[in-house]
């Protein structure tokens, strides 16, 4: 309710609440305006943000992840625009770079490597493949250190193919499509079905 207030402009109930709850408010309440008042989204993320920072929260309350989940969805939304405003780029590069902040503190490899996925598409997004490249390969070395699951390995070459075609780098983008179909064929007949689109793509 106090995150739908902010939002509205109607009500700003953060002062009575605690350091967390604030933290929780403005992230949720960035993440609702993130498309229609993308400048006011990127103030409210930066005050939970901030708000973090000041709190100096513990590694397990869960405001760490309130902002893990805010900033991955932020970023997924900002991702899907077919054109963004330079307002909407920062926001969205913003919340890839928060994702993976606070996913460390608030998940396992697992979400933090797919935290360095979302690095990997926001950057390709934001035109700098050399960047996204970059986060790919950190993803894919989180992957490998923690028992190279077929499934996480196959989207970790998926971006660092997208990243490489990006980059005109073609011989980059063959080997690393070569470690997704490699990665595909050990995945289980359900993940392969809703996986091989995004295989034919990068083979496309």
């Amino acid at each position: 309710q106090a995150s739908l207030a902010l939002c509205e402009g109607s009500d700003d109930e953060r002062a009575a609440l605690s350091a967390a709850d604030r933290v929780r408010v403005a992230a949720l309440a960035a993440a609702n305006l993130a498309e229609r008042d993308t400048p006011r989204a990127s103030v409210l993320f930066g005050e939970a943000l901030a708000e973090a920072d000041q709190a100096g929260l513990e590694a397990t309350d869960p405001a760490n992840r309130a902002l893990a989940v805010t900033a991955n969805n932020l970023a997924c939304a900002l991702e899907e625009k077919a054109v963004r405003s330079p307002a909407e780029r920062a926001l969205m590069i913003a919340a890839a770079q928060a994702g993976r902040r606070y996913w460390a503190l608030a998940g396992g490899w697992l979400e933090t490597e797919r935290a360095e996925y979302r690095l990997a598409m926001t950057w390709l997004q934001a035109g700098d493949p050399a960047l996204a490249r970059h986060h790919a390969q950190q993803c894919l070395a989180i992957v490998q250190a923690n028992g190279s699951v077929p499934l996480e390995r196959f989207f970790a070459s998926e971006a660092l193919a997208l990243a490489e075609a990006a980059d005109g780098n073609a011989a980059g983008h063959a080997a690393a499509l070569a470690q997704a179909r490699e990665a595909f064929a050990a995945l289980d007949e359900a993940d392969q079905g809703w996986c091989r689109a995004s295989l034919d793509k990068l083979a496309g």
